[in-house]
């Protein structure tokens, strides 16, 4: 009896353990926006904004982490088929931003003219918890060239830590908009 106590004890354990390691391993989905009468299969070429723009200035961080997430856009744009050009010849431009301020964040939007209400399909609009916009995540737009407006818009917690060195926190950024990129509703196939 106490054998078979022994044995359901342990196998809890090893449930709970795993259970436990799963849940940590597991990411959290990325959730977008998107407007849903803009064309994406439009899109051929984009760009990103240039570093000494107004958009630059909305935000305060390393170049270091800058250039991880520009390379990052530019990787998962790359695999979806478009190509990179200048700012003028671009037909979308990639806007990103790490929340750290509420101050910083709401400039951005004024760069990346978002309008919430516009941007009525995609994964965050029927579940309103996963829409969150937290300190430390990161925020890519789709910027259309002509209305220079936003018209899609995905959210990720990137969650770096202090004590994370720059190979880990280059690998969450990746890693984050690789997720983000699955969201995009580009069929270019």
């Amino acid at each position: 009896m106490v054998k078979a106590l022994k044995i359901k004890i342990e196998f809890v354990a090893v449930c709970l353990s795993v259970l436990f390691l799963f849940g940590c391993s597991s990411q959290l989905p990325a959730t977008a926006k998107f407007k849903s009468n803009f064309d994406f299969s439009t899109i051929e070429s984009y760009s990103t904004y240039p570093r000494n723009s107004t958009f630059g200035e909305s935000q305060n961080i390393s170049y270091g982490i800058r250039n991880n997430i520009e390379i990052a856009i530019e990787q998962g744009f790359d695999n979806k088929g478009l190509t990179y050009q200048s700012n003028e010849k671009a037909d979308v431009i990639i806007g990103y931003h790490l929340i750290q301020s509420i101050a910083d964040f709401k400039k951005y939007n004024q760069g990346v003219k978002y309008c919430d209400p516009c941007l009525h399909s995609g994964l965050a609009v029927n579940d309103k918890k996963s829409w969150q916009l937290l300190p430390g995540s990161l925020v890519l737009d789709v910027v259309d060239q002509k209305d220079k407006r936003s018209v899609w818009r995905s959210v990720y917690p990137l969650k770096i830590k202090p004590k994370d060195n720059s190979q880990e926190v280059q690998e969450k950024i990746q890693q984050a908009i690789a997720y983000m990129m699955k969201t995009i509703p580009l069929d270019l196939s």
